[in-house]
């Protein structure tokens, strides 16, 4: 009786959880959503996209790269896109003009720096202390530098010997925005450099020296698709000598070191949380358009910068044009509402920067924008650990400041270990596979996949910014209910370390948003029959056929 107990119990559990979980995910009230486009931004859609799923927002992505998702939402293919560029009218040099047939807005989602992922070996170490200014990184990437003992190299690197082999710049052979954000950065910083060889390259006429999300194959250049393509040949066992350029996220998924770059302070800076989120309060958002304008992050004089330093785009409708809808409308919303707050908490973590005060109220300016959107929380209630950050981040290492001696700090900063700011302790296993902890490097938390192998597939007016706990913002958007914005982690005030490197302890809780219905007690029901069946169907069933054999009762 005991055994036949136990298998209709166990068989009733397994019913009642079968009934429960379809009609649980029916009614979580959110409309599915689709998306496409940058590589760039991808860990972190993709993090996000697990934090929110548990709770039966269901947010599709697929990382196509920047231009073709651009395509995608002027196909009408997708309900949004994601870009670091926007629609290019007029188009790049022999590209057709983007001219979408349905309203959109640009919604900034999260910041990064576009680091520059390096394989090189001194004595069988890893290197990873590797310092260069804008010029020099430049020149590599137009041919102009071609063997890691170059002067210019040895310059930004005194006490180093590096070796006498080539360089292979790995690029994009995809339409990209990372080459667009590069290739920008060199244009205004550098036009006498890169001008000349994007007018060769490129057939670009005089005058009109710019960006280019298609960079040019060029001397002994590789083109590899999509930044896991990029970030996959440099960390290869063939990788030596080899440096792309990719979100930080990427290089940090498989502990690779990246370039420390010489800001207008004079500090040589990694792309950390804190110095990404420090540079882009001076970015500008172009009122006619709402596009960036990183003029001003570029030049930012403040020590704490990472220069190359931009953000990601979510291209949102602002119509039900197909293929969206109302119902959509509150799902994107709520998407948009979670990370712009509590979902940028684990931003450091991944290997990209929470967006700080000027970009958040930008974004939530848009969601207000969106059709069936739900009210933007407060920014009271905003739970973004880069809000402050002009007051919680960091000062840099003095040995990160250019003309240092070599030496400079310990010992460890003369060979292949990194000082201060620049960079963690040097590591390395067979193979050329960096492992340990570092400064700028670790494992990926959170909802991102995998660890470590192949990785998933001009001026206008300054944006206000806003100090945590002003006054609340009023409601904005659609009724309907919304994912609270409440997450886990370190207190962004902390003065010990990166404060908001330190939020990175914890990926966010997302408590569960779907509506009250009559399915709980529906559920209920069915629990109570289960147990009462459970209990009392197994003696019921012995009886009937104790009776039916004839045996006495």
């Amino acid at each position: 009786m005991r055994a036949l107990r136990l298998i209709v119990a166990t068989g009733l559990a397994l019913l009642a959880g079968a009934v429960a979980a379809p009609a649980a995910r029916a009614d979580s009230g959110y409309a599915a959503i689709s998306g496409a486009g940058s590589t760039w931004s991808q860990v972190a859609i993709d993090a996000w996209r697990a934090d929110v799923r548990a709770n039966g927002l269901v947010v599709n992505y697929a990382g196509t790269g920047s231009t073709d998702g651009r395509q995608q939402y002027i196909q009408h293919t997708v309900d949004f896109a994601a870009s670091e560029i926007p629609f290019e009218n007029p188009p790049e040099p022999g590209q057709p003009a983007e001219v979408p047939d349905r309203p959109y807005a640009y919604l900034p989602i999260v910041a990064g720096g576009t680091s520059f992922m390096y394989h090189l070996t001194v004595a069988g170490q890893m290197v990873r202390n590797l310092r260069l200014d804008g010029a020099t990184l430049s020149k590599i990437f137009t041919g102009a530098i071609t063997r890691w003992s170059d002067p210019a190299i040895a310059a930004n690197n005194p006490g180093v010997t590096l070796p006498d082999e080539a360089i292979v710049p790995v690029i994009r052979s995809d339409g990209s925005g990372a080459s667009a954000q590069f290739s920008r950065y060199m244009s205004r910083q550098f036009p006498a450099i890169w001008c000349p060889f994007e007018q060769e390259n490129l057939g670009v006429p005089q005058g009109q020296c710019g960006l280019t999300s298609f960079y040019p194959t060029f001397g002994n250049a590789k083109a590899q698709s999509g930044s896991n393509g990029v970030a996959n040949y440099v960390s290869a066992s063939y990788g030596e000598g080899a440096i792309g350029y990719v979100e930080y996220a990427y290089a940090k998924r498989v502990n690779y070191p990246v370039v420390s770059l010489l800001n207008a302070a004079g500090y040589y800076a990694q792309p950390s949380a804190s110095n990404v989120a420090v540079a882009l309060t001076k970015a500008v958002i172009n009122p006619s358009d709402l596009t960036q304008n990183l003029d001003g992050v570029y030049t930012n004089p403040d020590p704490r910068t990472y220069p190359m330093s931009s953000y990601s785009y979510f291209i949102v409708p602002t119509s039900t044009a197909s293929p969206f809808t109302t119902d959509k409308g509150r799902s994107l919303s709520t998407f948009v509402n979670y990370f712009l707050c509590a979902g940028q908490k684990k931003a450091a973590v991944l290997g990209y920067s929470p967006l700080p005060a000027n970009l958040v109220q930008a974004g939530f300016d848009q969601v207000a924008r969106i059709p069936g959107a739900v009210a933007s929380p407060s920014f009271s209630s905003c739970d973004n650990p880069a809000l402050q950050i002009l007051q919680t981040a960091p000062q840099p290492d003095p040995c990160a400041k250019q003309g240092a001696p070599a030496g400079c700090g310990t010992s460890a900063s003369a060979s292949t270990g990194a000082t201060g700011a620049a960079q963690g302790p040097s590591s390395h296993t067979s193979g050329g596979r960096a492992s340990g902890s570092s400064a700028g490097a670790g494992p990926v938390a959170g909802g991102a996949t995998g660890a470590t192998g192949a990785l998933p597939p001009g001026g206008g007016t300054a944006a206000p910014t806003l100090p945590v706990g002003g006054s609340a913002r009023p409601a904005v958007g659609g009724g309907g209910a919304s994912l609270p914005l409440t997450g886990t982690g370190t207190d962004p005030t902390s003065t010990t370390g990166d404060a908001v490197d330190a939020a990175d302890a914890a990926p966010p809780t997302v408590p569960s948003a779907r509506p009250a219905s009559g399915q709980a007690v529906a559920l209920s029901v069915l629990a109570a029959v289960a147990l009462l069946l459970a209990v009392g169907g197994p003696p019921f069933l012995v009886r009937h056929l104790r009776n039916r054999q004839g045996e006495p009762r």
